[in-house]
């Protein structure tokens, strides 16, 4: 029996696309009776196997998403010393460093796939060959070795055809990212800001969002006081000045990569995998700006950094650079952070562990008691509409809505199904409309795809985001400029999601909610066990959360969650105190050097 499985998302430049597909679809077809084979693809941008019955990609993998995190980023600290692919730099920096995030959501994946092929082994003694490209072939050897799995069962097999392919588009699409880099206009600011408030006390670094960045200085910043001399910069753009401060332009330096032709990563082997993902990738052309704005920064005397997350090169090399320099650092979490000194956690419900794996001493972790992140985007934001769906899509004001909030999860097969799922639940339950509304950064095309294997039912209706507009997969998503999320979960008759954080905003809204898990996932399963949110994993438990009234959350639930916010965390007294901790601790270990 012939089955597939995806190993990674990657663009594939026709007409290599093409012949990659065709040899795909033969391997598929042939020899099927005589022994088990898989066959690890690379997921194209239409995932034209994603509706295959052969398709093993969405199937459970028997770890939650939680674990996978930790794990993944795991991975990537055991991967640095063997292959980081150190000679790849530029302005003297490893990309392995600078593109942390992406590396370990690559990473992630890989390991997914690891666990599929363990599971697909489990319990049995037959023997299954797998087929892949080389690069793939060792990629997935090297996460087995990870895990500590063997099986004398595995017979390898790196195909020609796929290794050309792969090779080919790994060079293509090499050129084609640093040609970007190198012509494509960078989108972050050349100035940063700076408020002196005296020589006396100390100086803070902060960056603030690219989306609503006076919103965040208004909520956050402002809050700091005049506890500190303030340097800031801003992702999204200011047109004016923060009152008190002083407007300073960032030098710009043209950096190159070095190390691009080194052979060891024109290979085909898992070193080649690394180096593809730092070289192709599509926000090069703010490589350059981001170390310029750092270098700036850094030249000015910092006391402490503020990182609130370090997803991307800019904050990422902000933290580097502030823990080469001994500067302490502070995680205000909003999203994923990889090192910090001391962090603050939004509540005991975001102690992952991947913010323990951020932090070497666990006993160094506040709890804000709220979570600031759903503070900042149900800033400003008021019901003055009962029925807010209804009136944009036109539909009877007496007719039931849900709410479903997509997630671009890089698990497109179980993204698929999860929402056929729910189109085919849906369909057959006319007292409801189903309203799904795409992420920013999804075209919608897995969610088209099972809007149309599930009939195109008329009670749903399907929502992409404005900033897709252009990219969209079907015209029958319907599209708004000013579409007001916080309203549409807040006037819905409840809110549904799989992975989305704003089932935490649905929760602060006061909204019945639910997480979908079709595959133990395990989502945040901690709203589950408080009973917060419902979780629905069958067409009977989607019944049930229908048919239920909403229930009041209690008080400890929403502290624990940080939606109840008691008003006693300041963080820039907190900033203060941990500051002079760090700084005294400091002292005390060189004196003793001495």
């Amino acid at each position: 029996m012939n089955n597939i499985l995806s190993f990674d998302s990657i663009f594939i430049v026709n007409p290599i696309r093409k012949y990659y597909l065709l040899k795909i679809k033969k391997l598929l077809q042939q020899d099927k009776l005589t022994q088990n084979k898989l066959i690890l693809y690379r997921l194209d941008k239409e995932n034209i196997f994603i509706r295959d019955k052969a398709n093993l990609s969405g199937a459970s993998i028997d770890v939650s998403m939680a674990n996978i995190d930790a794990l993944s980023l795991q991975f990537y600290r055991y991967l640095e010393k063997s292959k980081s692919c150190e000679r790849l730099k530029i302005k003297n920096q490893k990309l392995y460093s600078l593109y942390t995030r992406q590396l370990k959501l690559k990473l992630g994946g890989v390991l997914k796939c690891a666990y599929r092929i363990q599971n697909i082994q489990h319990g049995t003694n037959e023997r299954l060959e797998i087929i892949s490209d080389k690069q793939t072939v060792s990629m997935i050897q090297e996460a087995l070795l990870f895990l500590n799995y063997s099986s004398n069962k595995i017979h390898w097999k790196s195909n020609l055809t796929l290794t050309i392919c792969i090779t080919l588009n790994s060079l293509i699409m090499r050129a084609a990212a640093i040609f970007k880099m190198l012509f494509t206009p960078t989108t972050l600011p050349k100035e940063y800001f700076y408020k002196h408030v005296s020589d006396e006390v100390p100086t803070i670094l902060i960056t603030m969002p690219r989306r609503r960045p006076k919103d965040f200085f208004a909520s956050y910043v402002e809050e700091l006081g005049p506890k500190f001399n303030i340097l800031l910069y801003s992702v999204g753009f200011l047109n004016h000045a923060p009152c008190d401060y002083e407007r300073i332009r960032i030098k710009r330096r043209m950096g190159f990569l070095s190390g691009f032709f080194k052979l060891e990563y024109l290979c085909f082997d898992a070193k080649s995998y690394i180096a593809d993902t730092l070289l192709i990738f599509k926000n090069h052309s703010n490589l350059n700006m981001s170390i310029d704005v750092v270098n700036e920064l850094f030249k000015n005397n910092i006391d402490a950094h503020i990182t609130r997350l370090q997803t991307n090169v800019l904050d990422n090399y902000l933290a580097l650079k502030a823990k080469q320099k001994g500067i302490f650092i502070l995680g205000d979490i909003q999203e994923e952070i990889f090192y910090c000194d001391e962090a603050v956690c939004p509540s005991e419900s975001e102690f992952t562990e991947s913010v323990k794996l951020a932090i070497a001493d666990s006993n160094k972790i506040t709890f804000r008691g709220s979570n600031s992140l759903i503070q900042y985007r149900l800033s400003n934001f008021t019901n003055n509409d009962e029925r807010y769906l209804n009136q944009l899509l036109e539909i009877d004001l007496r007719q039931k809505i849900i709410f479903y909030a997509s997630d671009p999860s890089k698990e497109e097969s179980q993204r698929y199904l999860t929402e056929k799922f729910l189109f085919n639940c849906f369909a057959n339950n006319s007292e409801f409309t189903f309203v799904i509304k795409t992420h920013t950064q999804d075209d919608g095309k897995i969610t088209n795809y099972a809007y149309l294997d599930s009939g195109k039912p008329s009670n749903i209706f399907l929502i992409g985001d404005a900033t897709q507009k252009t990219r969209i997969a079907s015209k029958k998503f319907k599209i708004f400029n000013e579409f007001n999320f916080n309203l549409a979960v807040a006037t819905s008759d409840g809110f549904l999601t799989s992975s989305s954080s704003s089932i935490l905003q649905a929760l602060a809204l006061d909204i019945k909610s639910g997480i979908v898990d079709l595959f133990n996932n395990g989502f945040y399963d901690y709203l589950v066990g408080y009973n917060a949110v419902s979780l629905i994993n069958s067409k009977n438990s989607l019944a049930q959360f229908l048919d239920s009234k909403y229930l009041p959350i209690n008080d400890s639930t929403l502290r624990f969650c940080g939606l109840k916010n008691n008003g006693k965390f300041n963080l820039g007294d907190h900033l203060k105190l941990s500051l002079e901790k760090y700084n005294y601790d400091n002292e005390r270990k060189n004196s003793s050097i001495l």
